[in-house]
């Protein structure tokens, strides 16, 4: 029989309940090497000084500072040069009144000497050194214990251990340390899944939870185990789970957590355990399940891969933050929405990217594979809150330690821009808006430049006066199919032919085409977003005839007809011209990245 969700709590109940439950953590020696991203789980304290010894802090020469204090530029005084302390060796040398030793930096400090004087401030004179300046105790000497103290503590646990952590740790003669861990199993569900790597059947999807949720568990600071794809069975996956809960401190599963005939999570886990929880007021994220197997936790996620990282991102995070002592670490940061936003009432879990101090929202829906690749993290919206206007400063909760793109641009797809992507420097992030919302996102001060695409002859339809062109290129545009026949469009109504989106200024010329030729009657079989889109759907025979510029074509080996052309202009706000980033763009159209 179907279910029904009968009581939905709110986000911040189920998070309180998940948190109540988090497993206890356990521990581990690991040695340093393996040691990067861990939590610590002792209190280290130094075993000796850091360092050693008295030792130089600069390239010159040891003596004894009261000696130095006649000195000047126009009357230096002259010390006896009495030998040298090379690095990592024992100073055996003993500096008398008069006398100097040459040091380098890090070399032992010889017994009597209290100072030493920058190389830059001396002049060797035959078997003398001149000083022409004097210097006081202490001076370019680094005492021994003055960076880490013996006994001094010098990490706390719950610290993650970056590069900086584990050098410390080297400098205090550590050569293993003590960790926690968490042991988390991973699966996901549905007979219409397949493991990366094997041939789909008709109807199968490649498994994408597995490994995103295993990825944000490790990025957590949990040890994931994925146990790969569970059936919809409910023998198998009692099997299954039974066995992940035995073998781990909590179990998260993605897919079939909803209340339909075919979802079976929750069955299986009334039967295992305990449901605490099935359904959270929350979008997306309605079906999420949570209880205990074998007294283990469980976290049952929805099976879209963004509702499932999302969910994980603000209920399974902070749960393994609290059991790992990291619950301080909560990666966010804040900008300043680049467009409105309706909510529907529910509380959202908006997916968006940040660029520039602009937080866009990139969401596609729940099922949307590629919103993850777009996205940085999420924005949280109450349920009471029905709009967000534009230039209103939101949290964003990060998806980890995001990278952030340097530069956004933002129009009509153009496939040689992945060329100028690899030849920058620095992360851009392009979004194929189609032309005209290109520019609407330049002209507000959203994206830094406008890829516009013109076609042969027409006037701009942008506002001169608000962006100017910094550069482009023609492109030819064909009509391609495998099978050059086709190419005269007789019988074109009878084919399966692919569109573009109705956004992108290819829809506009593609059907302009058609009509010039006397097709306007033409049904699309689909649409493309990109021009390697469209060619790869002809090529794999998913449509008849395609349009695309001319090197989307070659580039899949297709028969081709051009049959119009275009202009890619690059626009950009005068004042921005400047900025750093753009002008490295700028660079780039000039030494012929395209």
């Amino acid at each position: 029989m179907q279910k029904e969700f009968r009581a939905l709590i709110s986000l911040d109940e189920a998070r309180k309940i998940v948190i109540a439950a988090s497993p206890k953590a356990g521990e581990e020696t690991v040695p340093l090497e393996r040691a990067l991203g861990r939590v610590l789980a002792e209190r280290v304290s130094s075993a000796a000084d850091v360092p050693g010894f008295d030792r130089a802090a600069m390239d010159g020469f040891a003596l004894r500072s009261a000696d130095t204090l006649a000195a000047r530029e126009d009357r230096p005084v002259a010390f006896a040069l009495v030998g040298a302390v090379p690095m990592g060796k024992i100073a055996e040398l003993v500096v008398g009144d008069g006398e100097a030793v040459a040091v380098s930096t890090g070399s032992m400090i010889p017994e009597g000497a209290d100072a030493v004087v920058m190389v830059e401030q001396t002049e060797v004179d035959g078997a003398d050194l001149l000083i022409r300046r004097p210097v006081r105790i202490g001076e370019n000497i680094q005492r021994a214990g003055g960076d880490v103290g013996f006994g001094e503590t010098v990490l706390l646990p719950g610290r993650v251990l970056s590069p900086r952590e584990i050098g410390l740790l080297a400098a205090v003669g550590r050569t293993v340390v003590r960790v926690r861990y968490l042991r988390i199993s991973v699966a996901s569900t549905g007979d219409e899944l397949a493991s990366p790597g094997e041939v789909l059947a008709p109807g199968q999807i490649y498994d994408i939870n597995s490994y995103s949720i295993a990825s944000a568990v490790e990025e957590c600071g949990g040890t994931p185990q994925i146990y790969g794809i569970l059936p919809d069975d409910g023998d198998s996956m009692a099997g299954g789970l039974s066995s992940m809960a035995k073998e781990s401190d909590l179990v998260i599963v993605s897919g079939s957590t909803s209340a339909g005939i075919g979802d079976m999570v929750y069955r299986v886990v009334e039967e295992l355990g305990e449901v605490t929880f099935h359904g959270i007021n929350l979008q997306p994220g309605k079906p999420t399940l949570f209880g205990t197997i074998g007294g283990k936790p469980f976290i049952g996620l929805p099976g879209y891969p963004t509702s499932a990282l999302t969910v994980f991102g603000v209920l399974a995070a902070p749960a393994i933050r609290r059991a790992l002592g990291t619950q301080h670490l909560k990666p966010s940061t804040a900008g300043s929405l680049a467009r409105p936003v309706r909510s529907e009432g529910r509380r959202q879990m908006l997916t968006v990217a940040v660029v520039g101090g602009w937080v866009l929202p990139v969401d596609k829906g729940s099922g949307s594979i590629t919103t993850l690749a777009a996205a940085d993290g999420v924005i949280d919206i109450p349920d009471r809150v029905e709009l967000l206007d534009r230039g209103e400063i939101v949290t964003v909760h990060l998806f980890g330690n995001v990278p952030e793109a340097a530069l956004l641009m933002a129009g009509e797809d153009c496939p040689r821009l992945e060329a100028l992507a690899e030849a920058l420097p620095f992360p851009i992030r392009f979004i194929p808006s189609g032309s005209r919302r290109g520019v609407v996102s330049a002209e507000d001060g959203v994206a830094d430049i406008a890829v516009v695409s013109r076609h042969d002859g027409e006037e701009p339809f942008w506002d001169e006066g608000w962006l100017e062109s910094v550069g482009g290129y023609a492109r030819d545009l064909v009509i391609m199919a495998k099978d050059p026949a086709l190419l005269d469009l007789a019988g074109i109504e009878d084919m399966r032919v692919l569109g573009w989106s109705r956004e992108s200024e290819m829809d506009r010329i593609f059907r302009r085409v058609l009509t010039e030729s006397g097709h306007e009657a033409v049904r699309f079989a689909g649409a493309a977003r990109s021009h390697s889109a469209a060619a790869a759907c002809v090529s794999a025979g998913r449509a008849d005839i395609g349009f695309a510029v001319q090197e989307a074509a070659e580039g899949a080996g297709l028969i081709f007809r051009k049959v119009a052309k275009d202009e890619i202009v690059y626009l950009v706000r005068p004042e921005k011209r400047g900025a750093e980033y753009v002008r490295f763009f700028l660079d780039a159209l000039g030494v012929g990245v395209f």
